[in-house]
Parts: C-alpha cells; sequence; structure tokens
C-alpha cells in the first residue's frame, strides 16, 4: 500500500533522521571535532559559459547589437545551480546548433555596417584577400575570445578560412565574418577551460594559470569575459600569486557588472527567476499578476543591493532586518503605508506586523507555497537545504505527495493540523519532523505571503521552533535565529562557492572554505569582502588532476 506523505522530496524512518547530513552535498561543518583533511581541491573540469555570460561575452567583443542577436541553449541546474550543471553535462545536438547559429548571427550583426566594421576591425584592407589586415585583427580579436593567445598554427588556420571565405563571396568583411563566427564556436570561446599547470610541491593538485584564473575570476564577479587589461595582469604574472589575485579581484567587484552578476547569483540560490512564470489559483487570488510578481522579485533583490552595494553593511540583516522595499502594489499586499505613487522606496516594518528579513518577503512566501495553499513542508526545507545546508533526502517511491482532501462536513482544519499524521506515521517523520515545523512558524502568511490570523475559519498556531536554537512563531524571529545559528554563515559561503567554481565542495576543500566563513565573520560580515577572498583562496586557484573515466 502506498504511504501519503505530502512531501515533494523527504525519507522515511528514524535511519533517515539520523543521516540527514549526508546527502551527497554537503560536507563537514567546522566543530570541535577532529581536523579538517589535508586541503586536495577538486579535479579540473571543462565549464561551458552560461547563457548570460555568453550573451554578455558576445557583447563585450562585438556590441551590444551581435550580442541581441544571439539565442543561447538554456542552462540547466545540478544541485541548484546552472554552474554546476554547466561543468557535468553534455550538449545536445540542438544546443550546438543554437551555439552555430548565435554565432553567425553576432558575427554579421556586429559586421553590419562601414562604422561598425571599421572600430572592430582596426584596420583598412587593400584588397578582397589582405591577409596582413586580417592576420593584425584575428591575432587581437582571437586573444580576447579565447582568453589566450593564439597559436601560429591556430592563427594561420582562422587566416584560411578568412581569405577563403573572402575569395569566395567577393567580399573581404564576409571573409572576416566567417572566421569570427568559426572562432566564436570554438570550445576554446565556449568554455572555461581549467588545465592548470602541474604544482612540484603537492603531486596530483595543479594551480590555474594566469589566463585561466584571469577568466574564472571575470565570468564569477562580472559575468563577462576579461578585459584586454585582466589578460596582460594575467600574462605580466599578476596572477601568479594569492595578493595579485585579490588585488584584480578589488577592480573587479567595483564594476557596475558585478552587481549584475551577484543579482543572478541570488535569482538562482534564492529561486527568485521563478516568479515570472509563477502562477496562483485566479479565484483565490485574482490579484496576483505578472506584475505584483515582477515586483516580489524587484523587493528582494532592492533589499540585497542595499545591503551588498548600497550600505556594504553586515549581510546577516537579510535574516532579520525590520526594513524592506516596496511599491504601491506590495505596500498594500503588507498593510503599509507610506509607499510613493510609483518606484519603489524603503520602509520600515512594524514589529506586530511579523515580517523581517528574507523569510518575511512577499517573494519567498510565495514560491514557496502551492497554487492553492501555503506548504510548510517546502517552506521548511528550503530553511533547511537553502539556509541551513542541510540536504533532505529522496522520499521512498511509494509516497504519495499530496494531503488527502477535506472532506464535507469535515470540521475546519489548519495546514498544521491537516500535517500532523506526518509526525505520527513512521514513513513520514524521520524527514518531516525537521521540515514542518519550520514552515508552521510561517504559517501566519498565505500563498501569497499576505499577513492571516486564521487557516479555513481555524485559528491559526504559529508557535514552533527550530532546533536547540529556541522557539519562534513569525519570519523576523525565525530570521533572529537564524542570524545567530553556526551554520548559515558556513552555508551562504558554501553556496557562493559554488556558483564560483562551477562544482559542489569535496571533502577536501573543507579546510579553505573554514578559514572563508572565518575571514567572512572578520570582516563583519561583508558579502563583497567575501567575494574577493573566496577569488584568493586556494580553492579557487588550484585544482586536483582529471578524473580517469
Amino acid at each position: 500500500m502506498a504511504l501519503a506523505c505530502s512531501f515533494l522530496g523527504g525519507c522515511s524512518g528514524k535511519a533517515a533522521l539520523d543521516d540527514v547530513h549526508t546527502g551527497p552535498i554537503n560536507t563537514p561543518q567546522p566543530s570541535s571535532g577532529p581536523p579538517p583533511p589535508p586541503f586536495q581541491p577538486a579535479p579540473v573540469t571543462l565549464r561551458i559559459l552560461l547563457g548570460w555570460q555568453y550573451r554578455n561575452a558576445i557583447g563585450s567583443l562585438l556590441g551590444v547589437e551581435a550580442a541581441n542577436a544571439v539565442q543561447p541553449p538554456q542552462d540547466t541546474a545540478v544541485n541548484g545551480f546552472d554552474a554546476i550543471g554547466a561543468a557535468q553535462l553534455a550538449l545536445s545536438p540542438s544546443a550546438l546548433v543554437s551555439y552555430e547559429n548565435s554565432a553567425l548571427h553576432a558575427a554579421q550583426a556586429a559586421l553590419s555596417s562601414t562604422a561598425t566594421r571599421k572600430t572592430l576591425i582596426g584596420c583598412t584592407p587593400t584588397s578582397t584577400t589582405d591577409e596582413s589586415c586580417l592576420h593584425d585583427f584575428l591575432s587581437q580579436f582571437g586573444h580576447r575570445a579565447w582568453r589566450r593567445p593564439l597559436s601560429e598554427q591556430e592563427l594561420a588556420s582562422w587566416i584560411h578560412v578568412g581569405t577563403a571565405a573572402a575569395t569566395a563571396y567577393g567580399d573581404f568583411y564576409k571573409g572576416v565574418e566567417f572566421a569570427v563566427a568559426g572562432l566564436l564556436q570554438s570550445p576554446s570561446f565556449l568554455y572555461m577551460v581549467e588545465v592548470g599547470q602541474p604544482d612540484p610541491e603537492h603531486p596530483g593538485r595543479r594551480k590555474l594559470t594566469g589566463l585561466e584564473l584571469a577568466t574564472r575570476l571575470s565570468f564569477f564577479l562580472t559575468g563577462t569575459t576579461p578585459s584586454d587589461e585582466l589578460l596582460a595582469a594575467a600574462e605580466r604574472g599578476g596572477l601568479d600569486t594569492q595578493e595579485g589575485v585579490r588585488a584584480q579581484a578589488l577592480q573587479l567587484v567595483s564594476r557596475p557588472e558585478a552587481r549584475e552578476a551577484l543579482t543572478r547569483f541570488f535569482d538562482e540560490y534564492l529561486r527568485l527567476r521563478e516568479l515570472p512564470t509563477l502562477s496562483k489559483d485566479s479565484t483565490l487570488f485574482p490579484f496576483f499578476t505578472p506584475e505584483l510578481a515582477s515586483g516580489m522579485r524587484e523587493e528582494t533583490q532592492r533589499f540585497l543591493a542595499d545591503l551588498v552595494w548600497d550600505r556594504n553593511t553586515d549581510f546577516r540583516e537579510a535574516f532579520d532586518s525590520d526594513s524592506t522595499f516596496v511599491n504601491k502594489d506590495l505596500a498594500t499586499l503588507y498593510g503599509l503605508s507610506g509607499a510613493p505613487a510609483t518606484g519603489f522606496a524603503r520602509l520600515k516594518l512594524p514589529p506586530e506586523s511579523g515580517r523581517g528579513g528574507l523569510l518575511g518577503q512577499a517573494s519567498l512566501l510565495t514560491l514557496l507555497s502551492h497554487q492553492t495553499t501555503t506548504s510548510p513542508t517546502v517552506r521548511g526545507r528550503f530553511v533547511r537545504e537553502r539556509l541551513l545546508c542541510q540536504p533532505i533526502p529522496a522520499p521512498p517511491p511509494d509516497v504519495i505527495p499530496n494531503l488527502p482532501e477535506p472532506q464535507s462536513g469535515d470540521q475546519p482544519q489548519t495546514m498544521r493540523q491537516r500535517l500532523a499524521e506526518h509526525q505520527k506515521n513512521p514513513a513520514c517523520s524521520g524527514c518531516h519532523t525537521r521540515m514542518d515545523p519550520i514552515g508552521f512558524g510561517l504559517e501566519n502568511f498565505d500563498p501569497v505571503g499576505r499577513f492571516r490570523d486564521s487557516d479555513h475559519g481555524a485559528p491559526i498556531d504559529s508557535v514552533t521552533q527550530l532546533d536547540a536554537l529556541g522557539t519562534f512563531q513569525n519570519p523576523r524571529q525565525l530570521g533572529q535565529l537564524l542570524r545567530r545559528s553556526d551554520r548559515t554563515v558556513p552555508c551562504l559561503v558554501r553556496n557562493v562557492f559554488r556558483m564560483a567554481t562551477g562544482h559542489v565542495e569535496v571533502e577536501g576543500e573543507t579546510e579553505p572554505l573554514s578559514e572563508l566563513a572565518a575571514t567572512f565573520s572578520r570582516s563583519g560580515y561583508h558579502l563583497r569582502d567575501l567575494l574577493v577572498e573566496i577569488t584568493a583562496s586556494d580553492a579557487f586557484r588550484y585544482a586536483a588532476d582529471p578524473e580517469v573515466q
């Protein structure tokens, strides 16, 4: 007989409760136990550019019109991040076609006007097959596109492509177009190639080269290809030391592009990018529109940008801040006054509202609910997995992930009362006791983040507990507990690191990640400092030999 557990991903029994810290994407927390193992980085990989990084790189190389002309394949998240999927998943035949078409369209757009051609190429051809002009352009462009100098053989090959196409079409610029399109289809452009050089002092360990680090640095911190200045610094040896990497990273995080890159991280980490396509029951929530959903996302992104960029303050305010950014629609949803007629403003949240921090914002409360009901399970799982890095194992195959629907004549029950079965059923309780109680503390907020004091006519009891940290009954109190937890900071460090490197941390990276968490603490929990220190860490600058397949 199938087991009835309202759970999208779970486990069964006491053993699952004991094993909850041993999931495939978990690593040991800092503790007073045995010291971490010696540093041993993750193996080198090939990681394809993410779609937005690809578009930004095209824009940096060829201009805005070229960037607007491309349609890269859709990214696929693995373990919560597109960057990990980019390092693990093979390209499909349709993806290859997308890259081919995008390269051609980008080259055509960049060379479509006389003014653009002159700026891009930097020389005026004297003939249809002017090899000197083509050589100079492809040497410079190839260096920027592939993020390393082309060898003489590679350069000769692409000059041949360009002159052959120019001859066939009777047009020098058509030759340039084909050569550019070819360079943009090469793995040397599409992938972050990270091979490294053997470290003579540590067999099996490889140090990423300066040019490889320039690429990793630039795409992580600014989401685009390295600038000429960064490539030149790498070639001078400016990224050969920890201090050199740190200095370049400090420059990169001060660029406007760094804001977009971090916005992309938060979109993935907090699932904010799902809001535009999220739907709710139109009968129950007729006011839930794409515009409202967009405002929810913008509230959270403005809130986080204020912490990181505008005030550069203690990032732990994200958990329990008593203010947020709202527009007129969100102010109505929250029952706040003082919102502007247009745009967003920062407003204080009254203590009696119970709102505070990220978990009190409509974006997460809405994302972590179903179309018609809240889900303490989903909300609790998000806190466990995303904020505390405590993965929840998959449910048994015979679990039915739906609660029985209330029958006519039944007494009104809150969601908490309906989920009581999870605590009784041994097939469910192992994991649900770790998820549901967290969500119970958020039950005063409905599936679109509005405050309520009853559920289906029954009064809501939101008093609950987070492990041994204490009791809470609303998002602000939960945020205060999370701020004090010794898990939240290492978990945040871990998630930023995963996005930066495209892999889930391995056991041998425990020590540098613990050091990063300690450095983050000493900085006053300034996230900008964390971004820089991640790039200077050994875990970012080194890799192990590739795994043998």
